[in-house]
């Protein structure tokens, strides 16, 4: 018998913190009986401490052999990549945008030619959504949640192709096409949002993420007009107030600038203590790569930490945020995660002109859009799509398999990834910032829960 590979220890004061990187199992033990049981273990002797055997044997901790091990992670692999369906629809009704917000990540990858916004056409909508609709029947699962996401650029910037695409799903669902569960969602800037919107979003129970970076300072410097006489902040809170009078459901996406991290007391203020707190939820959310924004050296370690301290003042307050939710849920409920992102296999990108791709960070050089909804065929499309990036998990890159945050933290961003060092498999630093910032904090946060209990 041996401690299993997958076994990390976190220690603090006199308690060990036991966390199987595989199953997110975790078994406290005071550090000296562990350091006694370990001794045991290794001399190959009689073992004096029959509950700590029982208890770690029991979770995973000790193996029979190394091929033991081994062959555990190959079948958690392989039900995790077998478990990968198709639930989700990004639907790019516009890859043109009325705002040049300074960190945009659209603007990363390389146009080699000069590019000219397009907008999504009626029959583009309808085609993409029947599309997903078949794609779905065969490659979705039915007990998991379908979301189309009305996305861009800026959405409304097409205002008919969002109409439209709420209509049609309508129409889809009344005729048993699409589950009745299927949700709507759009991510706006809040620019162009009048109360035609706010109705047509609140009659279909479209959720709204609305675009803020914070207080007017802040979000005014980052998220730029291409029109010199609009004030952003200002159509936010004006957006935000019509969203509300008509009972919208609304999440702040948010953008963790180093403005706000510097200044972090300051900034969760402002969405815990005005207007802005009254919301379904937040999702602070890490800068992406782009070459063109400066970020200090600390900046992804000092941002995690806002997120862990923001979270656990949203958790006092009952404000969901979604970022750390995501891993909270995998932690509590012991669910390993194959993949953070969906172009493993999880999701359809369409872009305005009816191109499928797997990434919409790739939208406008119309980079891994290899199909187009008006193809006469779409046979072996999921295939088509994704063999490049369904094995594009921590379970399958050398880098990531001994880390303690190896089935918690989903890989992050695989395009990032690409664009920064050109291999879509290399790590997006981001992702190991904040899974080993937030395993760390969960591991000893559930240790002050036991003690509460």
């Amino acid at each position: 018998m041996q401690f299993s590979k997958w076994c990390h220890i976190f220690k603090r004061e006199n308690i060990s913190a036991l966390v199987h990187s595989l199953t997110l199992s975790v078994v406290y033990v005071p550090t000296k009986e562990l350091k006694c049981f370990m001794k045991d273990l290794e001399s190959g002797g009689v073992i004096h401490d029959d509950y700590t055997f029982d208890l770690l044997n029991s979770q995973g901790f000790i193996v029979s052999s190394a091929e033991a091990d081994e062959l555990y992670f190959s079948e958690i692999y392989e039900k995790l990549r077998s478990d990968m369906t198709l639930e989700l629809l990004y639907l790019l009704v516009t890859d043109g945008c009325n705002l040049k917000c300074s960190y945009c990540f659209e603007e990363t990858p390389e146009i080699t030619k000069t590019f000219k916004p397009s907008l999504m056409n009626s029959e583009t909508v309808k085609r993409a959504l029947d599309l997903f609709a078949s794609q779905i029947s065969l490659y979705g699962n039915p007990e998991k949640n379908k979301v189309i996401h009305l996305y861009g650029g800026e959405p409304l910037v097409n205002r008919s192709a969002v109409y439209d695409a709420i209509d049609y799903t309508k129409y889809l669902k009344s005729r048993g096409i699409l589950p009745a569960s299927c949700q709507l969602a759009i991510v706006t800037n809040g620019v162009l949002l009048n109360d035609e919107d706010a109705h047509r979003f609140a009659d279909n129970k479209v959720i709204v993420g609305l675009s803020v970076d914070g207080p007017a300072s802040i979000t005014n410097r980052y998220r730029l007009p291409k029109k010199n006489d609009l004030i952003v902040f200002d159509e936010i809170l004006r957006s935000f107030r019509i969203l509300k009078k008509h009972g919208v459901s609304i999440g702040l996406s948010v953008t963790l600038t180093p403005d706000a991290v510097n200044d972090f007391d300051n900034f969760l203020k402002f969405f815990t203590e005005g207007e802005f707190s009254q919301v379904d939820g937040v999702s602070l959310n890490l800068l992406h790569y782009n070459p063109n924004i400066f970020l200090p050296d600390d900046y992804y370690q000092k941002a995690v930490a806002c997120q862990i301290k923001a979270f656990e003042v949203f958790r006092r307050l009952g404000i969901y945020e979604e970022r750390m939710m995501r891993k909270v849920r995998s932690f509590v409920n012991q669910e390993p995660m194959y993949a953070d992102c969906g172009v493993v296999g999880r999701q359809l990108v369409i872009a305005p002109d009816g191109r499928i791709g797997v990434c919409q960070d790739f939208v406008k050089p119309r980079k891994y859009f290899p199909c187009s909804v008006y193809d006469s065929s779409h046979n072996n499309l999921l295939e088509t799509l994704f063999n490049e990036w369904k094995d594009r998990t921590p379970f399958n890159m050398s880098q990531c398999l001994n880390c303690p945050a190896l089935a918690f933290c989903g890989g992050g961003c695989p395009a990032s990834a690409e664009l920064k060092t050109g291999n879509r498999y290399n790590l997006d630093e981001r992702a190991c910032y904040h899974s080993k910032q937030v395993l760390e904090w969960l591991v000893w946060d559930a240790f002050e829960q036991l003690k509460l209990t």
